[in-house]
């Protein structure tokens, strides 16, 4: 399932893991994550569906090491030629395909999800060895500024495109009930914090990993949201 949630943004859906990948008109076509293990035909119809062709897809955005976001990425590379970017903390895990540590569960929600997350999804990725560890936080990839947002993972980011006020938060916010960090995360304090530091941000529109996108006025959304937080003071 694809549709157009902001101009210029193709969501494409991948229903098991119920996870979004976002392909941008950008500068250059990008891919801001890959969906699941054996999803590329998804990403590359959608491609077509635009009048593009794989080898026009510029580069691909990793949020994070998971394989609900970065599962196709070596499939996809392969069939591209696109560029793959990911943070220093979680490259290894790309680049090598490597065992990953599991997520705890930060939410009663979080531990509804455990037996699920743990059976549906694989914990190593098929290897990007070409893959560059340059989404540090406060660099620019094209028109994309990278926000450090650790927590979910230790190296995850989210990406705000700054052409058109759109973040992409990965996991680092989630809508999958109420707007907030994401229910499972290796650092659930610091997955607090990032989503703390994302409601600081301007921006008009947010695309999550898990969720439906919020088209306008975003940030106030996420403003409303941070006080709620296990923690928060008045």
């Amino acid at each position: 399932m694809r549709r157009q949630t902001v101009d210029g943004i193709t969501e494409i859906l991948y229903p098991k893991a119920v996870v979004n990948a976002f392909l941008v008109d950008a500068d250059v076509p990008t891919l801001v994550d890959t969906g699941t293990p054996g999803g590329a035909g998804k990403i590359l119809t959608a491609l077509r569906a635009l009048g593009r062709e794989p080898r026009d897809l510029g580069r691909i955005l990793l949020t994070h090491r998971h394989a609900d976001h970065a599962g196709s990425a070596a499939e996809l590379a392969w069939a591209t030629g696109a560029e793959v970017h990911v943070s220093p903390a979680d490259a290894p895990y790309v680049r090598q395909g490597s065992e990953q540590p599991r997520p705890v569960a930060a939410t009663t929600l979080g531990h509804a999800m455990v037996p699920y997350v743990k059976a549906a999804l694989p914990w190593a990725l098929d290897p990007v060895p070409q893959a560059q560890e340059t989404l540090r936080d406060g660099a620019t990839i094209g028109p994309f500024r990278v926000i450090g947002t650790p927590g979910h993972t230790a190296g995850h980011v989210s990406l705000l495109w700054t052409d058109r006020g759109v973040l992409f938060t990965g996991d680092a916010a989630a809508r999958i009930t109420d707007l907030g960090p994401h229910p499972m995360a290796d650092d659930p304090a610091t997955a607090t914090a990032s989503f703390r530091r994302l409601a600081e941000l301007d921006f008009g529109a947010a695309c999550f990993g898990h969720g439906r996108t919020i088209a306008t006025e975003a940030a106030a959304a996420f403003r409303t949201a941070s006080p709620k937080l296990s923690g928060a003071t008045a």
